[in-house]
């Protein structure tokens, strides 16, 4: 699967609600953002991380394509949902080539797929601390099904598929390259897409615990449709601020604190288990990012829950934006929604130091 692995590439981020491609170069000591679009998808295009239609996500691809005029072929994608596994396990020490020869055996217990239905890929952590005849091992295993649609349709598009990532490593990469903390802070960062959350706590460059959460933006608009009775275009509208709802501004912002309030529930559901896994380590900031990252009330409910600061993560702010190919617009505009391609167009960068 080349999880970790890293190529000259563009960052494909195939979500459910658009696709998002960033090009990053390497400029002196700069990542220079070269170019960053956006190409909006039909409603149930993919579904919990599946494609649904193919030929919609292959125009979807070829359509930011065509606007960004893009014409490297190599690209990193990325995977998330209920046929996505990761997980931090601890196996006896030994060399990753061992590892390597023996993986399929000994994490068929971590996996709830046939083990002849998935890829697995992995990367040692290192010894415990308080145990160094065991090592820590970060996990990731996939369907080979959703791996194959998704290599299908980056192909059938004209690209070159050269990593397959998962989301929530992407994020946690784009927010080390570009973010970085010292060793003592320990940074949740959650990922809200349009219909999954990724949420990622790290320490020392090590995610120390991820989940995916079937939970995201869409379901502001879907409330917004189903509580205000209004089109599914009218709802995003309202949900983004775009248009006014006039005197039923009130009912409107009932709905956004309803679903802010069921988001921020999960995201502390994750924090509680994370506190009660690692006593040791205490979360010392969250930072939200992701296409649902500002909606309204989110970040202060969140706050308030887990009683952490709370800030937005905008990769891009820690790279260099050329202006001369990179449209202002299109940055302000979806600049939270950036991350998990920014982090995958980062994956260029490691090869390189």
């Amino acid at each position: 699967m080349g999880l970790f692995g890293n190529k000259e590439m563009i960052g494909l981020d195939i979500g459910s609600s658009s696709v998002k491609m960033a090009y990053i170069k390497r400029s002196g000591i700069e990542n220079r953002l070269k170019k960053f679009g956006v190409y909006p998808l039909p409603a149930d295009s993919i579904v919990d991380g599946a494609i649904m239609d193919q030929a919609a996500v292959i125009e979807g691809i070829q359509g930011v394509m065509r606007n960004l005029k893009i014409r490297e072929k190599n690209v990193a994608i990325s995977l998330s949902g209920h046929s996505v596994i990761i997980k931090k396990v601890q196996l006896a020490t030994t060399t990753a080539e061992e590892l390597e020869e023996s993986i399929q055996w000994e994490v068929e217990q971590y996996i709830p797929f046939d083990i002849k239905d998935v890829k697995i890929d992995f990367h040692v952590v290192g010894p415990l601390r308080d145990d160094p005849t065991k090592m820590d091992v970060l996990l990731v295993a996939a369907k080979t099904d959703l791996i194959n649609d998704y290599m299908s349709v980056v192909k059938e598009a004209g690209l070159i598929p050269r990593v397959v990532d998962i989301d929530s490593l992407a994020v946690g990469n784009a927010f080390e390259s570009t973010n970085p903390v010292s060793d003592e802070q320990v940074p949740m960062v959650v990922n809200i897409g349009a219909s999954f959350m990724n949420i990622n706590v790290l320490h020392a460059g090590v995610p120390l615990f991820t989940r995916d959460v079937p939970m995201g933006g869409g379901m502001y608009t879907s409330e917004i449709q189903k509580q205000m009775a209004v089109s599914y275009e009218l709802a995003e509208e309202y949900k983004v601020g775009k248009k006014d709802p006039g005197d039923r501004a009130d009912k409107l912002d009932e709905v956004m604190k309803v679903v802010s309030n069921l988001l921020a529930t999960e995201a502390q559901r994750s924090y509680n288990f994370f506190s009660a896994t690692y006593p040791d380590r205490v979360v010392t900031k969250v930072y939200l990012t992701g296409g649902a990252a500002k909606s309204a009330f989110l970040k202060d409910i969140l706050a308030e829950k887990i009683g952490v600061g709370v800030d937005i993560f905008d990769a891009i702010q820690g790279l260099t934006v050329d202006d001369k190919t990179v449209d202002s617009s299109i940055i302000s505009k979806f600049n939270t929604s950036a991350t998990v391609s920014i982090g995958l167009a980062l994956r260029n960068m490691e090869a390189r130091g």
